[in-house]
């Protein structure tokens, strides 16, 4: 009976929920289409040492975030000299990847004011599924919480 019941509660898990709907206009002819926001006050620095992941990741946030201005780097003393170079309202980190967590890199962003720190597991992501509606919206969910210190982890 518990087995029924739990494969019953999940037997949609590709639908989206209320929320999330609601950041989508129905097309009758297209389904549900993403609504359009602009991001260009958004400033976003991503490190992730992974050439690979590091360009999928700037890929998938390009296409995810229109508007924003995105810098990727590869290694912490370029993301430490971006923080002293220019302004950042976010910054983008891999806590999988071995010493991130516990960096000075980290600590510097920890108290830089009304910034948001977005911890994502770099590896999975590929723009096929980045571009499907029921996937982004979450994605994109981390990247529109006002600005205060956040940190956020997905």
């Amino acid at each position: 009976m518990l087995k029924e019941e739990f494969e019953d509660e999940f037997e949609n898990d590709d639908e989206m929920d209320e929320a999330a709907l609601e950041k989508f206009d129905e097309d009758p002819e297209e389904g549900f289409v993403p609504q359009v926001r602009d991001y260009s006050d958004r400033r976003i620095l991503i490190w992730e040492e992974d050439e690979a992941r590091r360009n999928a990741c700037l890929e998938v946030l390009s296409d995810l975030l229109m508007g924003a201005t995105l810098k990727a780097v590869a290694t912490e003393a370029e993301a430490l000299e971006q923080i002293e170079a220019d302004d950042w309202d976010t910054f983008v980190v891999d806590f999988y990847t071995e010493g991130v967590s516990e960096s000075d890199f980290i600590k510097r962003v920890n108290n830089y004011p009304g910034s948001i720190l977005v911890a994502l597991s770099m590896g999975p992501l590929t723009l096929p599924d980045e571009r499907d509606p029921a996937k982004t919206e979450y994605l994109r969910r981390l990247f529109d919480i006002e600005r205060s210190g956040t940190q956020l982890h997905a």
